[in-house]
């Protein structure tokens, strides 16, 4: 009995052993993804259609209660600039009010037992009533495993994703639900008619 409980107790050092291999894994994959990553930020902002920009940033695990940071916990994300919707109000006092949609954001995020989460912040603007939920888009058990070709891989399913997340595919996006007779899971967005503060001619 005893041989089985000391057993027991050793999953703590088999677990602990776990863990620390994947960081150590990750501290090292993230720093070619963050490189291919840019790879494919690059491309983009230099030959995609639409410029609004895409970039890579790195961020560090955060203590809110000691302002600290923890280098061993990178995160890596790949994001895509804000978008005017081109729509401004304007008031009889000189006030505007433009319409911006914020860009997705795609997070290579570790968690505190090693794994790396890879999560999908989707496009949102000043018109949403509640911020849409992020999308669990893998979670990667052994970050050395993890190719560049699978990273370009997530890249393509998280921006095909994030397009009907944006006011420029949600169009696309009620189509596909009415022929599957599926509602639209966004609400319209509704005017009402105010006499215009601009003479029309």
């Amino acid at each position: 009995m005893n041989i089985d409980i000391l057993n027991a107790a050793n999953q703590y050092a088999t677990g602990l052993k776990e863990v620390e291999n994947r960081r150590a894994q990750w501290l090292e994959k993230y720093k070619a993804i963050h490189g291919h990553l840019k790879e494919i930020a690059t491309m983009l902002n230099e030959k995609a259609e639409y410029k609004q920009g895409f970039f890579v940033d790195t961020s560090f695990a955060y203590n809110e209660e000691i302002n600290g940071t923890c280098s061993k916990i990178p995160s890596v994300t790949f994001r895509s600039g804000s978008m005017p919707m081109n729509v401004s109000f304007k008031s009889a006092t000189a006030g505007k009010l433009d319409y911006t949609e914020e860009g997705f954001h795609l997070t290579f995020m570790p968690t505190i037992t090693g794994q790396v989460l890879v999560l999908l912040r989707p496009h949102t603007s000043n018109l949403d009533t509640e911020k849409p939920e992020e999308v669990n888009m893998a979670v990667i058990d052994n970050p050395s495993a993890l190719s560049l070709n699978d990273v370009s891989l997530i890249v393509l399913k998280a921006i095909k994703m994030a397009f009907y997340t944006s006011f420029t595919g949600m169009v696309e996006l009620q189509e596909e639900q009415i022929q599957k007779a599926q509602p639209p899971k966004h609400t319209p967005i509704g005017f009402k008619r105010h006499d215009s503060t601009e003479k029309v001619i």
